[in-house]
């Protein structure tokens, strides 16, 4: 067994988590400074013990981080967490020097990212070490060659390596001591919201990111752009399906012009509502028969529910709840990789301002 394969096998028989984990590197050992830049309400943190981290894991699952520091650096454990490895989390631990984070729920679900001053690097999945996004893709280049980090290794390989290059980049190596170590714990709560533009749109920038409409939106994230979200993500649904009665038209001249008469969009909404569950219980139906070619016959209707769930959630009575579920469900209605980037950037400003909201 080679060292690397063999210091993982200590660490996994001394109960480190072979399920989900997220383990972040931080060039920055104040712990209250990485705390809230985890997204932790300041002097909320404490210490526990072994005994204690157990019990701790049990009732708060992914929402706890255990942090520690080795010179300069904080090493972040997150037992069945993913925090670490957002951009929203792992920029701002970055800034003034570097972090390096890695998360992973089984075999399929991983993520790894790097950043230095405030902006993500280079970022990669496990399942695919080639394929590196970021400002700088070839940033830890011949760091993976030193650890011998690429495709076509087993799993536990890949796992067993890209904990040896988080500590190739820190100099801190992760040991059975340090697992059975105090650690300082913190919750997270309320997580912090993601960036409004992902990493992978800002390098190269999306051309999208510089129309009107979105320029004026991302310069202003506030309660006022609300309205304009959900007006955006049900122009781009509404024309994917052929829907009675001008449905998608008449929900837009609604939340453009307001109301015609008093209770006419609860009117709308009804109406809506009540084509839902004709729609969905012929689909049903239909489904239900499986007989050839019920499937061809049943997705226009599916899709066709999906829509009218969206215009009649687009009128509700919330602008974040409006703003949110159309930005959501529109996804479902792109033609374009485009618009599903757009939409995904207007789902980060309305929930950027939801928390906004809830920290005044």
């Amino acid at each position: 067994m080679d060292p690397i394969h063999a210091r993982y096998a200590e660490l996994l028989e001394a109960g480190f988590p072979d399920g989900q984990v997220c383990v972040t590197w931080c060039k920055n050992n104040d712990l209250e400074e990485v705390a809230h830049c985890f997204g932790a309400a300041p002097g909320t943190g404490s210490w526990a013990t072994l005994d204690e981290l157990e019990d701790l894991e049990e009732e708060h699952g992914e929402e706890l981080v255990e942090l520690t520091t080795t010179g300069e650096w904080t090493i972040a454990l997150e037992p069945s967490g993913f925090q670490g490895v957002r951009s929203a989390v792992l920029e701002p631990l970055s800034v003034g020097g570097c972090a390096f984070s890695v998360f992973w729920n089984g075999e399929w679900d991983n993520e790894v990212a790097y950043a230095v001053d405030g902006r993500v690097v280079t970022s990669f999945g496990l399942l695919d070490i080639r394929q590196r996004s970021g400002s700088d893709p070839t940033a830890l280049d011949g760091l993976l060659r030193q650890v011998g980090l690429h495709d076509g290794l087993p799993g536990q390989a890949r796992k067993a390596r890209v904990l040896a290059l988080g500590e190739a980049i820190s100099g801190q190596r992760l040991t059975p001591q340090w697992l059975r170590s105090d650690q300082f714990t913190i919750l997270v709560t309320d997580p912090l919201p993601n960036p409004l533009v992902p990493a992978t749109l800002r390098n190269p920038r999306a051309s999208f990111l510089d129309e009107p409409e979105m320029a004026r939106i991302l310069a202003a994230p506030s309660p006022a752009v609300l309205l304009d979200i959900t007006k955006l993500a049900v122009s781009l649904a509404a024309p994917a399906i052929d829907l009675e009665d001008s449905l998608g038209e008449e929900t837009l001249r609604v939340l453009e012009h307001g109301e015609r008469s008093p209770g006419e969009r609860e009117a709308l909404r009804s109406r809506l509502a009540r084509l839902y569950t004709e729609t969905d219980r012929q689909a049903k139906q239909i489904f239900a028969r499986s007989t050839p070619g019920a499937t061809d016959e049943v997705t226009p209707l599916w899709r066709k529910s999906a829509a009218l769930v969206l215009l009649e959630q687009a009128l509700g009575p919330s602008p974040i709840d409006a703003a949110r579920s159309a930005a959501e469900r529109a996804v479902n209605f792109c033609t374009t990789e485009t618009d599903h980037m757009r939409l995904r950037v207007l789902s980060n400003v309305v929930e950027r301002i939801a928390y906004d909201l809830r920290h005044p």
